[in-house]
């Protein structure tokens, strides 16, 4: 198994494709294994595709229970690459990888080519986010029309069976949960100098669009895109169309 130590955690790690590096961060509690086939495949037919678990997730071995950051993730991402000898990337955060990329762009800045925020948010006051998201996992990923297409339901079920076994454990969701929530870079995202393509669904209901909007506005030169009838789990519902947004921009 693909496997970097990068300071007090051992980084699980997986390359598809050849060509530019294009580094791909997880969001919260969720592994590699979530970004599913179709997405990354089509990306990794013009890009070296680079998906890695983050601490406390997936097959990322962690020996330490203290309490961690945005930033502190932002850092074991750039460790990988600096592991793997690669100098510069671009780098595409989903959800709480969105947070992780916003600290990677400010703190790794010479390490970074174009950024790719999805549906994401800057946290802090500036942001609309229900912290109490809870009940099935579908309904909070996908809209109601995207659900009600046939095998929709039973195709998205069959997926989280699979993936579900490499999300975050108990304690690590807590530490997870932790710094997503103390995640804010409200009065700092203007810092972010590197050319942004940010992405949000109409339809999401986990980090509301406005918060696209936000990044927006308070990062300077990027580029708004918002999928119809797209949940927060568009990276899996519309896969293709996503990774043909993030190829034109990267190109």
């Amino acid at each position: 198994m693909p496997e970097v130590q990068v300071g007090d955690i051992s980084i699980y790690y997986e390359v598809k494709g050849s060509g530019y590096p294009l580094l791909m961060i997880m969001g919260f509690s969720f592994s590699l294994v979530d970004w599913g086939d179709v997405f990354p495949d089509d990306l990794a037919k013009h890009y070296q595709v680079i998906m890695f678990d983050n601490r406390d997730s997936g097959r990322t071995k962690s020996h330490s229970k203290d309490n961690y950051t945005t930033a502190d993730m932002a850092n074991d991402a750039a460790g990988l690459l600096n592991a793997l000898g690669i100098a510069q990337a671009h780098v595409l955060g989903f959800s709480m990888g969105g947070m992780i990329a916003q600290q990677f762009a400010l703190r790794h800045a010479t390490k970074l080519n174009k950024l790719i925020l999805a549906c994401t948010m800057a946290g802090g006051d500036c942001s609309d986010f229900n912290p109490n998201n809870q009940g099935d996992l579908l309904a909070l990923l996908f809209p109601t029309s995207y659900l009600a297409i046939s095998n929709n339901r039973k195709k998205a079920e069959d997926f989280f069976r699979k993936t579900s076994p490499y999300h975050s454990q108990p304690d690590g969701f807590i530490r997870q949960l932790q710094a997503h929530h103390t995640h804010d870079l409200c009065n700092l995202l203007q810092g972010i100098k590197a050319p942004t393509l940010i992405i949000t669904g109409d339809s999401d209901i986990v980090i509301p669009p406005v918060n696209s909007n936000i990044l927006n506005n308070k990062i300077s030169g990027s580029e708004l895109k918002i999928i119809k009838e797209g949940g927060h789990g568009f990276g899996y519902s519309h896969a293709a169309e996503i990774a043909k947004i993030i190829t034109d921009f990267l190109s």
